[in-house]
């Protein structure tokens, strides 16, 4: 088997052939496979609903760790494994991330005097960078479910369009549609 790198496109062989081995053997080798082709899936998923790079990296590592736990609960299929187990990789993922933020206590702010004296100026781009961030994550908010689920798999996960419609369960006519008309709310709530 050809070395795997990481975040390389998904192959269902390749895919199948590391599930088999992280279940029949628990081979070390195929849960290293398993995290380099799905960590930055996982963690690009996970930042788009949390917000905060630190948290988004930590609720990942926890989420491979659940993986490692439960991989035995995974049943391979006889095709579209790819897109089943990413479904299943990023419930556990996100059950993950639902009990860190119910679990963690209030973050504690620090004084904008401290913040004056961090780094050389980088500050007010980080800022700016995060205000961004934070005023498309509400626009988000103002999308229905759906809406909301398509952006973040096509434009955060990078997922194609077969892959949305088979992991939302849609043909890929309804996915456009779905996403052309996410894109249009999230433009007029931008603009607003």
């Amino acid at each position: 088997m050809a070395e795997i790198q990481r975040g390389d496109p998904v192959e269902e062989t390749v895919l199948v052939d590391l599930l088999r081995r992280a279940q029949d053997t628990r081979d070390p080798a195929a849960f290293d496979g398993l995290y380099l082709l799905f960590a930055d899936r996982v963690y690009r998923y996970l930042l788009a609903r949390m917000g905060d790079p630190e948290l988004a990296e930590e609720v990942t590592a926890q989420s491979f760790l659940r993986l490692i736990e439960k991989i035995d609960l995974y049943r391979i299929g006889p095709r579209d494994n790819a897109a089943i187990f990413s479904a299943w990789l990023y419930r556990l993922a996100h059950n993950k991330m639902v009990d860190v933020l119910r679990n963690r206590r209030r973050a504690q702010e620090a004084p904008l005097e401290q913040a004056l004296h961090v780094g050389d100026g980088r500050i007010i781009e980080m800022v700016e960078d995060r205000l961004d961030f934070e005023r498309i994550l509400s626009g988000l908010q103002h999308l229905n479910e759906q809406q909301r689920e398509v952006i973040l798999l096509r434009f955060v996960d990078e997922l194609s369009i077969a892959e949305t419609a088979m992991l939302m369960q849609k043909s890929e006519g309804a996915v456009k549609a779905l996403q052309h008309r996410a894109l249009e709310a999230l433009r007029r709530h931008l603009q607003s």
